[in-house]
């Protein structure tokens, strides 16, 4: 106690500095100026006063009766308190974050020694030949694309060959650019060799369906010399890069070329548009920073996967073949952080680092890739803000031309986009694990009743919104992260490792 009031009553407390130099300026002699000099001036005393000058300047040196208490406050971690500042307790939570991982590092290493080998030991040589020959003939589809609507550029004013053959040709395309890399994905031994194949040729399908809606439309709108009112979404016009001027009505077919259609395939959007807002200029510096962190990102991931993930991974096959529910709650809830760690990772070596290389490389403009989706406050929101390109994607060409020109209620247009979100999820997760059996798309899917009974509880959310989403925020991140995910990747590894190492 006595530290305390000591520590308080030094001169960097500025309240006692304050009252030390008030006490000063009181007990000082005044000082009037005669003839040029200063001279000091003796106070009078007090009418109230008794005893010697002496005393009474013993007296005045300081009272007792100093105020303390002038005002109502409230305690600093009452939200009443204007002096809510809890970066201490932040720092402490880092500090005892850093001192539990390495905690784990230590007993991991103790329990498991040294696990790293080369990142490519296992890689087998067919494995590279049948992604390479999947690549290939994702190749062939755009230049089938590409040669598709040339034809149909042939006669633009009778619209003729659009209404039969390039949609049937289009449909054919489109179906062999996913169906071939899915059948080569599915022989190849290593999971991240034909998830990367597999990954590709479901991009390349979203692509060429844009393409091929949004120049069947700029078509017929030449044929018919339509001008239509094109919606712009709002949420890109606050711009943050120095784009250059770009003309978003650019006329059919000018657009029709290989090198605007290549343009389009290796940029970072799903949606095709003829131009696209471009940066004036390369900028390599931030290309290097970029490639930096994922370098960095990507060997953080290796490590985490093969020294901690694994060996937990490895331990919980035979807890969740005796369905041991004590100790495989123990299981997820360790492999919980790893995973998460992990998949934070993952996200920002990809969606940020990877994506701006390939835009700065393309100068492409707009970096909105995804949205501030770890403030979600539902699950809902999570699926809106964390993948923006194929976001943007199913709401341009599903949900707002069912709502539109098909005229189906919105929340009708909802679960159509999401069940073919769940499609793609059990398709690029499956058939790299050899694990096609509906578990992804039936978790994606019973996600639809929370969504809706979250909606339910609008009016509530409405009278105190900053709890509400406080709560929902938690939900978000306990469902998702430390329950859902890790059961997810135990559940597809035991199976995978059954197929690939007990068969």
């Amino acid at each position: 106690m006595m530290a305390t009031v000591l520590l308080e009553t030094t001169p960097e407390n500025p309240a006692v500095e304050a009252c030390v130099e008030e006490m000063k300026t009181h007990n000082s002699p005044r000082r009037r100026t005669v003839g040029g000099q200063a001279k000091e001036e003796k106070r009078e005393a007090s009418p109230h006063g008794q005893g010697s000058p002496k005393r009474q300047a013993k007296l005045s040196t300081y009272s007792h009766t100093y105020v303390v208490h002038t005002a109502i406050r409230a305690s600093p971690l009452s939200k009443e308190s204007p002096e809510q500042d809890y970066r201490g307790f932040l720092n402490l939570a880092l500090l005892l974050l850093a001192v539990s991982n390495i905690r784990l590092i230590i007993e991991n290493y103790m329990k498991y020694g040294f696990l790293l080998s080369h990142p490519f030991s296992n890689l087998r040589l067919s494995d590279v030949q049948w992604a390479c020959v999947s690549w290939a003939f994702q190749g062939m589809n755009v230049l089938a694309a590409y040669a598709t609507e040339k034809w149909a550029t042939r006669d633009i004013r009778t619209d003729r060959p659009t209404r039969k053959m390039v949609r049937l040709i289009y449909f054919i395309n489109i179906g062999l650019t996913i169906t071939i890399p899915t059948l080569i994905a599915y022989t190849i031994w290593n999971p991240a060799i034909s998830a990367l194949s597999l990954f590709s040729a479901a991009i390349l399908m979203l692509k060429l369906i844009s393409y091929g809606l949004v120049c069947g439309d700029m078509r017929r709108e030449a044929a018919w010399k339509i001008v239509p009112h094109r919606c712009e979404d709002l949420t890109s016009k606050d711009a943050r890069l120095n784009t250059a001027e770009f003309d978003i009505n650019m006329t059919y077919p000018l657009n029709i070329t290989l090198g605007n259609l290549l343009y389009f395939v290796f940029c970072p959007t799903l949606c095709y548009q003829p131009v696209y807002p471009r940066t004036p200029r390369f900028r390599s510096i931030f290309f290097f920073k970029r490639l930096m962190e994922f370098s960095i990102g990507m060997a953080a991931i290796y490590l985490l996967g093969v020294q901690y993930a694994a060996p937990t991974l490895r331990n919980s096959l035979q807890a969740l073949d005796k369905l041991d529910f004590v100790h495989l709650v123990e299981r997820v809830l360790k492999l919980s952080v790893i995973s998460v760690v992990i998949w934070l990772l993952m996200f920002y070596c990809f969606f940020h680092c990877a994506l701006n290389m390939l835009a700065e490389v393309m100068r492409f403009g707009d970096r909105r890739f995804y949205l501030t989706w770890w403030n979600a406050r539902d699950i809902a929101e999570y699926w809106r803000l964390w993948n923006t390109p194929v976001h943007n994607w199913g709401k341009r060409h599903i949900y707002m031309p069912l709502i539109i020109k098909h005229k189906v209620p919105p929340m009708v247009a909802s679960i159509a986009v999401f069940t073919f979100s769940a499609i793609l999820h059990e398709l690029l997760i499956g058939v790299p694990t050899r694990c096609v059996n509906g578990w992804a798309f039936w978790g994606m899917m019973i996600q639809l009743p929370l969504i809706l009974q979250t909606r339910a509880f609008e009016p509530l959310r409405r009278r105190n919104e900053k709890l509400f989403d406080t709560i929902g925020n938690y939900m978000f991140w306990i469902s998702f992260t430390i329950v859902g995910q890790p059961t997810c990747v135990l559940v597809y590894y035991s199976h995978w490792y059954k197929r690939t190492y007990l068969s």
